[in-house]
């Protein structure tokens, strides 16, 4: 008999201004996040990407506009480092649009980094870095929604 797992899904946008890509740091953990979350329990049967514009929000601010292409462009695995969830993250391309950064307290650091030389590794780790690894590959050309 199987068991069958629980996992969180966990929506990522990587937006893009241009060639550049915004990355955060988690100030907990201190490992390299893309913007947006976990899924509550009772975003499930609404509109996910609700849920993700929500946690870009609280995450950003209310000033920092983007545009998000409904399509998901990056299913990987990933383990939430504090309280070891296992997690689906579902990833998103964004355009920066316009507006003024503001990051939340999850979040101590920030920063637009070009997709041709950014190394992901000083940044990133584990599950989170093959997602930017694997983005960076298919994606380093991709210039508008």
């Amino acid at each position: 008999m199987n068991d069958h797992g629980f996992f969180q899904i966990t929506q990522k946008a990587f937006i893009r201004n241009g060639n550049y890509l915004l990355v955060l740091r988690d100030k907990k953990s201190k490992q390299g996040d893309l913007p947006g979350g976990r899924m509550n329990q009772e975003e499930f049967f609404k509109d996910w990407l609700d849920s993700l514009k929500r946690e870009i929000q609280e995450e950003l601010g209310n000033d920092f506009q983007i545009q998000i292409d409904s399509n998901i462009i990056l299913v990987h695995k990933h383990l939430v480092t504090l309280g070891n969830h296992p997690c689906i993250i579902l990833g998103y391309h964004a355009k920066y649009v316009s507006g003024e950064l503001k990051i939340s307290e999850e979040h101590d650091y920030w920063e637009w980094v070009n997709v041709y030389s950014f190394q992901p590794e000083k940044l990133f780790s584990e599950y989170m870095l093959d997602a930017v690894k694997l983005y960076l590959n298919r994606f380093q050309k991709y210039d508008s929604l």
